[in-house]
């Protein structure tokens, strides 16, 4: 096998195991009501997750932090906001800035979905034994560790 097919493996092998990673959180969060209700996006999860790591954080910080289009952090903010899971305030001491914080049900949700995130992970990495998944999550952390300047340039659709 050359550089390019392995290369190829290895791309293959992240987008397939971001996709079951995905299809395991969509089934988890279709049994919850309150996903449902809230009208929730896979990327109000993340959004719940760095709110409640950082908070007060701005909306620019949590695009930073996910890959996300300001954009869609205001769609997703719009969302939980209306969910009344979160909370933007103006910065008192930048007037510009919108500071964003959890909401008593933001936090109790936070925690749902972190346990959501938990079982989904479980469920995709099943056929790996714990040192093969610190591995996999430390490999990974390396690749993506230079990946903080904000999202990606989109192509045209």
């Amino acid at each position: 096998m050359d550089d390019d097919d392995r290369r190829t493996n290895a791309l293959s092998g992240v987008f397939l195991l971001a996709r079951e990673m995905r299809r395991h959180l969509h089934e988890l969060m279709a049994d919850e009501p309150w996903v449902t209700e809230a009208g929730f996006r896979p990327p109000c999860m993340g959004v719940l997750h760095v709110v409640a790591k950082l908070q007060p954080v701005s909306q620019r910080e949590i695009g930073d932090r996910l890959g996300l289009d300001a954009s869609d952090v205001v769609g997703v903010l719009d969302v939980l906001e209306a969910a009344r899971m979160v909370e933007r305030r103006r910065d008192p001491h930048d007037r510009r800035r919108h500071a964003v914080v959890l909401t008593g049900l933001g936090e109790t949700a936070a925690r749902r979905s972190a346990d959501l995130q938990a079982k989904a992970e479980d469920r995709a990495l099943a056929d790996l034994d714990p040192e093969e998944r610190r591995l996999l999550t430390d490999l990974l952390n390396r690749a993506t560790a230079r990946s903080t300047s904000g999202p990606a340039r989109r192509l045209p659709v």
